[in-house]
């Protein structure tokens, strides 16, 4: 249920604190789908990334054609969910977290243009600031992750 609250408001946060900023700011939406892509898996952050991109299509000032953003962001929900699963390198969740907010970042740009609701000048215009901020804080997320000790598993005691 946390996920989807944070999902809900991170669009909200991102108009009404960091757009305002003059020194930029990092993607709290695509950082909302990747910590749920980290620490659920693949299918939560495909959902997180639905419903966050959906909530980011409809705040205002919303342009353009609804559903552009939920589709990159669940994409990027899916891979990172995908590349976070546990192996022998410990750098993988690391990697994961990198991968997703540089790849939240730049898919919608990349929808808005190849859909023709922006021109491509005026759709990355603000892009590497935008990365400049998202993708270390990914880092931050994917270190956080691979941080987090597994449970350990309950092994029933023969009495």
């Amino acid at each position: 249920m946390g996920f989807v609250l944070v999902a809900l408001v991170a669009p909200l946060a991102q108009v009404l604190l960091v757009n305002r900023a003059a020194w930029g700011g990092p993607d709290l939406v695509t950082l909302a789908v990747v910590w749920p892509a980290l620490a659920r898996g693949p299918v939560w952050g495909c959902v997180a990334g639905l419903v966050a991109g959906l909530a980011a299509d409809v705040t205002p000032p919303a342009d353009g054609t609804v559903g552009r953003t939920a589709l990159a962001l669940s994409l990027t929900g899916l891979l990172a969910g995908w590349l976070r699963r546990p192996s022998r390198a410990t750098r993988r969740p690391l990697v994961a977290g990198v991968l997703g907010a540089g790849l939240g970042t730049v898919l919608p740009c990349v929808a808005a243009a190849g859909l023709g609701d922006e021109v491509w000048a005026s759709a990355t215009a603000g892009l590497p600031l935008t990365l400049a901020w998202t993708v270390p804080l990914g880092a931050v997320l994917g270190a956080l992750h691979a941080r987090r000790r597994p449970a350990a598993e309950v092994v029933p005691r023969r009495v």
